[in-house]
């Protein structure tokens, strides 16, 4: 339901600007619990209550949201973060701007050595303890972005400064995240009432990690995800998508790739009354050919491949 739609309908007779949690978290793509947590630990948020204890919001809450998602995103800590906000007026206060990135470095610089360093101990207790901390306090799409893609990428080209070690701790840390992941798909997935999204890695990629992120959070958002994982045949896609009754495929593509791709998946998105995107980046793709076809591509970008895939696939389609 929109927000027009409630102030339109007065659900709220006393102040009908007023809306719940539910909205708030769907107008800014940040979770219920996030948003109660910013609330509680750093008094970001400051709702009105109904007479049983329910959270209403306003538009201007709205706003604020994005503000402190824009400080986030600037490396403030949410800590700092009430210190930037006016109490009052829902504006950013800034005195000097660059005096307080200064005085407050970023806060995901951080979590990133500390995960770092108890990769290269092996110590899975602290990269627990590390991930649990953000996790609770910023959204899943933050955490991809700020915390687990810079990890990855870093540990990706350690081998090269640290033959040694540089591979090993790659796989450690890369192990660890599909375990995390995979405990977090299944809380999501209880909460998710959206269309059905199949996820799969193309044909010979066996490197999942990206899609499993870009699945995280397309879940999160509601969309009932079916994942498949890597190295899936195309020529089952048929088969899920009829049993399914799925509005979308996303395939990751990813270093290795099986031949004749480029003909095997035109062959795929032609056949399919849905569509069908790839994410991730192969040379081996032929961008033009598919794109031709009426493939989508998502790029590599978490953050702008989420904004393509949403203005494509509405959250709930009808025969769901």
């Amino acid at each position: 339901m929109t927000i027009e739609k409630i102030l339109n309908e007065k659900l709220f007779m006393e102040d009908v600007e007023r809306f719940p949690i539910r909205i708030l978290s769907e107008q800014t793509k940040v979770g219920t619990s996030t948003l109660r947590a910013w609330e509680r630990r750093y008094g970001l948020l400051k709702p009105q209550r109904t007479p049983k204890g329910h959270r209403l919001y306003r538009v201007k809450d709205i706003e604020r949201v994005q503000k402190i998602l824009a400080l986030i995103n600037d490396g403030h800590s949410l800590a700092d973060i009430g210190d930037l906000l006016s109490p009052f007026e829902n504006v950013t206060t800034f005195t000097d701007e660059r005096l307080i990135k200064e005085r407050h470095p970023s806060v995901w610089n951080k979590y990133i050595q500390s995960t770092l360093d108890a990769a290269q101990d092996f110590n899975i207790e602290r990269i627990d303890a590390v991930y649990n901390e953000a996790s609770a306090s910023y959204p899943v799409d933050l955490l991809t972005d700020k915390l687990i893609q810079p990890c990855l990428d870093i540990l990706g080209n350690a081998w090269k400064k640290n033959p040694e070690g540089g591979i090993a701790e790659e796989h450690f840390y890369t192990a660890w995240l599909k375990n995390r992941l995979g405990a977090r798909f299944h809380h999501a997935y209880a909460l998710a009432r959206g269309s059905r999204i199949i996820c799969a890695c193309l044909p010979g990629s066996n490197h999942e990690v990206g899609l499993m992120l870009f699945a995280l959070s397309i879940l999160y958002r509601g969309y009932r995800v079916l994942y498949f994982g890597a190295d899936l045949p195309l020529s089952q896609l048929p088969h899920i998508t009829k049993r399914s009754a799925a509005k979308a495929i996303i395939l990751g593509a990813h270093i290795q790739m099986e031949e004749n791709i480029n003909r095997k998946l035109t062959e795929l998105i032609t056949s399919q009354k849905i569509p069908v995107f790839i994410g991730g980046s192969n040379p081996s793709l032929n961008i033009k050919h598919i794109e031709t076809a009426g493939g989508i591509f998502l790029g590599t970008e978490n953050a702008i491949a989420l904004r393509v895939f949403e203005r494509h696939i509405p959250l709930h389609l009808s025969d769901n």
